[in-house]
């Protein structure tokens, strides 16, 4: 559910239960708890009880009394956007089951699921709670430096369509300071946020301006633009541009530039043309080049197998290719 939906005196109150509907403030705020977790400082219990007194406004040391405090705890329980729940050797013991049963599987805990017969087996399992970091959603549109507001990019999947307001080049720079460290945090920041036509050596000169922002704030539009790449490359057709075992020849990976750059020389505009190309189009072309690359080799009578070694895609995928 996307909501939480609870009643106080007849008043109905809901509690965003997915990434797209956080407010930037509750977005900033639940990232700067994540990191405490990830330092060992804050149990995931209690992220989700902040998360959940933050929303509401809430002060939690002032919420007393044991039904005060249970209706919290069961209020926070219903809290499942957050993290998924990982079994061991990559959910094994989820194997064979319906999509519907696996999602429930995954995101709540076993010993609180009745009626399942598998959930008394999958809680003596050594399971974990891990980040659920894939979400398609801008959720700090703009930032204000020294009195300057700054745009960031646009992402929009209305109407099951998607649209992303990055160019080519804008995206490829960024997506290489995926993972940073956190010296590099206010060029990543800038790339992103660069007004009006994309430069990369004016990106490189904001740098300096938006290294003042506030590390959780850094912290916050780098998860977000992760969780944006990591969507492009889950739940959309471009998934068979990284789903090669072997990523020498993906040009994803390795080789973007170049690869945007050999846009060029296939007669698609000149250097700056293709650099500003929109990010979606670049991809859509990266797809069908790959597609078109492999149906080419299955009609120059190449083994499937020989096929999967030179793209390095699975068979499963090159099968549905052809």
């Amino acid at each position: 559910m996307k909501t939480i939906d609870f009643c106080v005196k007849d008043e109905t109150f809901q509690i965003p239960n997915a990434w797209e509907l956080l407010t930037p403030s509750q977005y900033e705020a639940l990232v700067k708890d994540l990191n405490k977790v990830a330092l060992g400082e804050l149990s995931v219990a209690m992220l989700r009880v902040n998360f959940v007194c933050n929303v509401m406004e809430w002060d939690p040391k002032k919420i007393k009394g044991e039904e005060s405090l249970a209706n919290l705890a069961w209020l926070a329980e219903q809290v499942t956007f957050i993290f998924n729940i990982q079994y061991p050797e990559n959910n094994e013991a989820l194997k064979g089951l319906d999509p519907e049963t696996r999602v429930k599987l995954q995101k709540t805990p076993p010993d609180r699921i009745q009626g399942l017969p598998i959930a008394r087996y999958l809680v003596r399992l050594d399971y974990k709670y891990v980040l659920d970091a894939c979400f398609c959603a801008q959720l700090i549109p703009s930032i204000k430096i020294v009195g300057k507001v700054y745009a960031g990019y646009k992402v929009d999947t209305s109407f099951d369509n998607l649209t992303c307001s990055l160019t080519a080049l804008q995206y490829i720079e960024a997506r290489k300071l995926i993972g940073c460290g956190a010296d590099k945090l206010p060029l990543l920041v800038a790339i992103l946020y660069t007004p009006g036509t994309y430069s990369s050596e004016v990106a490189h000169a904001l740098a300096h301006d938006f290294a003042r922002l506030p590390e959780d704030t850094l912290q916050a539009i780098a998860f977000n633009f992760q969780c944006f790449n990591n969507f492009l490359f889950t739940k959309t057709d471009f998934y068979v541009l990284t789903a090669g075992k072997e990523q020498k020849e993906n040009p994803i990976s390795t080789g973007a530039l170049e690869s945007l750059y050999n846009l060029s020389s296939d007669g698609m505009g000149d250097i700056r043309t293709v650099e500003q190309m929109n990010i979606i189009q670049y991809l859509t072309i990266l797809r069908k080049k790959l597609i078109e690359s492999v149906r080419s080799m299955n009609d120059m009578k190449l083994e499937r197998t020989e096929i999967a070694s030179k793209t390095g895609l699975p068979l499963n995928i090159i099968n549905s290719i052809l």
